[in-house]
């Protein structure tokens, strides 16, 4: 049921945000670009697949999808953070909310923020992942993949 919830919601949460998004592509940089026409609609797709089966891909294709996802999240996210503007807009809403509590609190509140903003980024990017992973391997244990015994027993 989760999947279903949660691919409904991030499907609305694209299509909400699609408009702005498209306005700003001319100013986007190229990392978000690709980011935005690639692999958006692959971490739709996967959960869509994920919570309806409503699409089928050979194994190797759902594979390939999450490699490279993978990679790229890691790409998009260190973009993001290095060279976007997120750091310096949550360093302001951090510091207009610390100028509302005492100073004693300023810590708490930094922390409390920083943490609240680590499990939304969380929550938005890695249940794609997960749901292309899933679609890539079923309801197999990722140390069961990586397990030195599999590769044994392989060969």
């Amino acid at each position: 049921m989760f999947w279903k919830i949660y691919a409904v919601i991030y499907l609305v949460l694209i299509v909400v945000g699609l408009p702005p998004a498209l306005n700003r592509l001319p100013h986007m940089s190229p990392i978000d670009a690709i980011d935005m026409l690639l692999f958006m609609p692959i971490a739709v797709m996967g959960l869509w697949s994920a919570a309806f089966r409503h699409i089928s891909l050979p194994t190797n294709t759902w594979k390939i999808l999450l490699f490279g996802s993978v990679f790229w999240r890691a790409i998009s996210v260190g973009n993001t953070i290095l060279f976007g503007d997120v750091v310096p807009k949550f360093e302001t809403a951090v510091a207009a909310l610390n100028s509302k509590v005492a100073d004693n609190q300023a810590g708490t509140m930094t922390l409390a923020a920083m943490g609240l903003a680590f499990v939304v980024a969380t929550f938005l990017t890695l249940p794609p992942l997960i749901a292309l992973y899933r679609n890539a391997y079923g309801d197999e244990s990722l140390l069961r993949l990586m397990s030195p015994t599999r590769v044994r027993s392989a060969a």
